[in-house]
């Protein structure tokens, strides 16, 4: 086909579907998405913008955050190098961009937790959503819903089709998410349509997503929850350890200090296991003395009851268990006490693997190929935002804080740059 026949072709394409011509089309109605929508009609309000979102509704995914709360952000945020992971460098282009005076422009009140934590005043995911929404309705952004991009084509342009639809613009902005709770709306089929495209991108694997165990060794604990500092070691070294609230299920290790650590996983696979120091204010010589103490002052007591004032019954019988082949009748029996202290400091769970995709709240790894307007390097005219890039924070707020300001600003760049090709 000549270069004659296929510009009237494209242009064919183009006035064949006038309805649905737009000059800046953002696939993926998440976070990221509608932050994009309302930052591009703010920086070109003669611009025609649209949200293509492939389920029936927009913003589902961003209920679901912080148990329908939605911990937007951190007042940590700034602090990259220490919160994200992958290509860090990209939250470093969102430093200075405020999440929370973005919302309180939207008339979303926000406050700080007390540890750092920034969240709606009102504590509803469904209030954040209602007012990005509002604002994208006021603003005069189309939301095409029920509508999954299916492949993109460049021609003069971005050709984006659907099962049912065929779409033009002139710019493009991938907010699809990554592959985390396809349920929710992000099935990671945009990332395979950009790989289509030659895009390039890290491998994604799940992130802040439960941890599997052998499912013997955490059976008698389900249900239970512990404070513990948890040691991520692999080849038998420790890598990193964070503090929290670990939680038991059958086969997983849970909680926000486990989910910090899970991305370590694809990293060394089975050659990785948590260890759990369960009285981390207290050093080896110390718990070793309270189990003396507790012993001498139970001494006639069952077994089962010595580290019930310390641990719940149920941990402190697997604590015993773990530590004895054989537990004795009464607790004064016991006669050594350093193993069981040991045993307490370094309660150790080899990792098998995790939960995976549907049970992850983000997705690790994702599009490399980004300039710091957000803008593809080998794709002028299409940009990207959120996490369908190489990056995820810690637990805490940081990845929404991420989603909305890297959407934001590439809203903006995208709007903006629209002037350079009038």
């Amino acid at each position: 086909m000549s270069e004659a026949t296929q510009a009237v072709f494209n242009q064919s394409i183009i006035m064949s579907h006038a309805m649905n011509r737009f000059d800046i089309a953002i696939i993926g109605g998440g976070a990221s998405g509608l932050a994009a929508a309302i930052s591009a009609k703010r920086t070109n309000r003669k611009a025609s913008v649209a949200v293509i979102e492939r389920l029936a509704k927009t913003g589902k995914k961003l209920l679901a955050t912080g148990n329908g709360r939605c911990n937007l952000s951190n007042a940590d945020a700034g602090s990259y190098k220490k919160h994200y992971y992958g290509s860090c460098e990209l939250a470093g282009l969102t430093v200075g961009f405020s999440v929370p005076d973005f919302f309180e422009g939207l008339g979303v009140l926000c406050e700080d937790d007390g540890y750092g934590r920034i969240y709606p005043r009102c504590r509803s995911a469904a209030s954040v959503l209602d007012a990005l929404r509002l604002e994208c309705a006021k603003l005069g952004v189309a939301e095409i819903c029920n509508t999954g991009i299916t492949d993109i084509e460049i021609r003069d342009g971005f050709i984006l089709r659907s099962e049912d639809e065929i779409f033009y613009a002139r710019t493009v902005i991938l907010a699809g998410g990554g592959r985390s709770q396809p349920a929710l709306g992000s099935n990671g089929s945009l990332l395979d349509i950009c790989a289509g495209l030659g895009i390039t991108a890290a491998e994604t694997s799940p992130a802040l997503v439960p941890l599997k165990t052998e499912p013997a060794l955490v059976k008698p604990l389900k249900g239970q929850r512990a404070d513990a500092n948890v040691t991520f070691f692999a080849y038998g070294k420790a890598v990193k350890s964070e503090r929290g609230e670990v939680q038991f299920t059958d086969g997983l290790i849970s909680g926000i200090c486990v989910f910090d650590l899970s991305y370590l996983y694809e990293r060394y696979k089975n050659n990785s296991e948590l260890r759990l120091d369960l009285l981390p204010d207290m050093d080896i010589q110390q718990v070793n003395g309270l189990l003396k103490t507790t012993r001498k002052i139970r001494k006639d007591a069952p077994a089962e009851d010595y580290l019930s004032g310390i641990f719940t019954k149920p941990m402190g019988m697997y604590l015993l268990k773990r530590a004895y082949k054989k537990l004795p009748v009464r607790t004064g029996d016991i006669a050594d006490s350093e193993h069981l202290a040991q045993t307490i400091k370094q309660l150790a769970f080899p990792i098998t693997g995790t939960a995976g995709f549907d049970r992850s709240q983000v997705t690790a790894g994702g599009i490399t190929d980004i300039t710091d307007r957000f803008e593809i390097a080998s794709h002028p005219g299409m940009y990207a935002c959120g996490e369908i890039l190489d990056i995820f924070g810690d637990c805490g707020g940081y990845n929404l804080d991420f989603a909305f300001s890297s959407g934001a600003i590439a809203g903006q760049n995208a709007a903006s740059d629209l002037y350079k090709r009038q």
